[in-house]
């Protein structure tokens, strides 16, 4: 089944058979192509041409043939009784003259006759050439009417098949013989092979088709280019699987490239993301620390402020309350008062340097000798007073303007 896949993946299920008939005058070339349904052999197209571009114009799909030529360049003789010996042997009896390297052979062994068909190496790899110059492999190749083989087993009723080039004789499916014959003398007939109705003019190319599907008999065919056509065969694969796997590989390189593009760019906006974020927070970071820098500046400023006042504000006040008397009734005592309430957004005005003592007295005369003490005091600049009656008592304010 795999070996089934692995074909069909390879060739397809598209079989072409191409024949070589004619002169170089006056060249005809024939065309049969098959194809594999249900496991059954149906004909699909078939035409005679004069070129090989003319093939590839019939077919511009066709990937690959079996070539026949059955040509003037091809030479046919009759060996009688030569079942037992060796192909070498065979071919020297048919043409003695012959530099067998120069030449590709092909023998058929039927009944008590042996045919053999040659033709020059360089001619059969020059046409070969050209088919490739098309894009059209060649797989395989025959000579003469060696593929009819094919088809007699199929043909069990018939006594004859009649070809372009011979007529083949027949009995019980067998061949008999094979004689040559001159086109004018072709008889073409219709023939029924396993359903398929096929003239004459291309019974040697389904022939063709028919040993590409199924494999030469070699215990009837033999050749000395098997070793050619495995190499052909081998270098078709091998175009083949680069034609169909390089898009293959192209396709899962670039679908493997798109999946780690998005993967990456997946990351990368993540990455991108989690960055800006990173930065904002040392941003941030760096803003508190300067702000905490600052505050702790201005904390310890207002600390020290603070002390300082506080110091400096419990000194005037031990001077004061030390020549205070017993008589008066201290109420207040403002150090450096505000000028204005405390607004938002407006900075604090206070009198700088000034302190305002408010109180009552009795005693007039006690009033006047601390006003008089306040005023000797080494921080005192200027002392103001401000006395209001108060029933028997006298309500003051004091104002001492310290020095700068």
């Amino acid at each position: 089944m795999l070996d089934s896949l692995k074909r069909n993946i390879i060739y397809g299920n598209t079989y072409c058979c191409i024949e070589h008939l004619g002169s170089d005058t006056d060249p005809v070339i024939k065309a049969l192509v098959c194809k594999k349904q249900k496991g059954e052999l149906v004909t699909s197209d078939k035409t005679e041409v004069a070129t090989i571009k003319d093939v590839r114009a019939f077919d511009a799909k066709l990937k690959y043939a079996h070539l026949i030529i059955n040509n003037h360049q091809v030479l046919q003789k009759t060996v009688e009784n030569g079942q037992s010996l060796s192909e070498i042997a065979i071919v020297n009896q048919a043409f003695p003259n012959i530099d067998v390297d120069s030449f590709y052979y092909e023998i058929l062994r039927v009944k008590e006759k042996v045919y053999v068909y040659i033709c020059r190496k360089a001619y059969v790899d020059e046409l070969i050439k050209s088919y490739e110059k098309e894009r059209i492999y060649i797989t395989q190749w025959s000579l003469g009417s060696t593929p009819i083989h094919g088809v007699a087993p199929f043909l069990k009723n018939k006594l004859a098949i009649h070809t372009p080039t011979t007529t083949i004789s027949l009995a019980s499916g067998e061949i008999h013989t094979i004689d040559r014959i001159v086109s004018d003398a072709f008889q073409n007939e219709y023939y029924a092979i396993e359903g398929i109705q096929i003239e004459g003019g291309y019974i040697n190319t389904l022939g063709g088709i028919i040993t590409t599907v199924g494999g030469v008999d070699k215990n009837q065919v033999a050749t000395n280019f098997s070793e050619e056509q495995l190499l052909k065969q081998s270098n078709f694969k091998q175009h083949r699987f680069f034609a169909l796997g390089l898009p293959l590989a192209l396709g899962a390189l670039l679908l493997i490239l798109l999946v780690n593009f998005l993967i990456y760019n997946h990351y990368y906006n993540e990455v991108a993301v989690l960055q800006e974020i990173g930065f904002s927070n040392t941003l941030q970071k760096k803003r508190l620390v300067k702000k905490d820098s600052i505050v702790s500046q201005k904390q310890k400023l207002f600390e020290d402020v603070i002390a300082s006042a506080s110091s400096s504000t419990s000194y005037f006040v031990d001077a004061i309350a030390s020549e205070m008397p017993h008589t008066i009734l201290l109420e207040k005592l403002q150090y450096q008062p505000l000028e204005k309430k405390i607004r938002n957004n407006k900075p604090v005005q206070v009198e700088a340097n000034n302190i305002i003592i408010t109180g009552e007295t009795a005693v007039n005369k006690d009033l006047s000798s601390w006003v008089s003490s306040l005023e000797d005091l080494e921080f005192t600049d200027s002392v103001s007073m401000n006395i209001e009656k108060k029933g028997k008592n006298i309500h003051f304010s004091i104002t001492l303007l310290m020095k700068s």
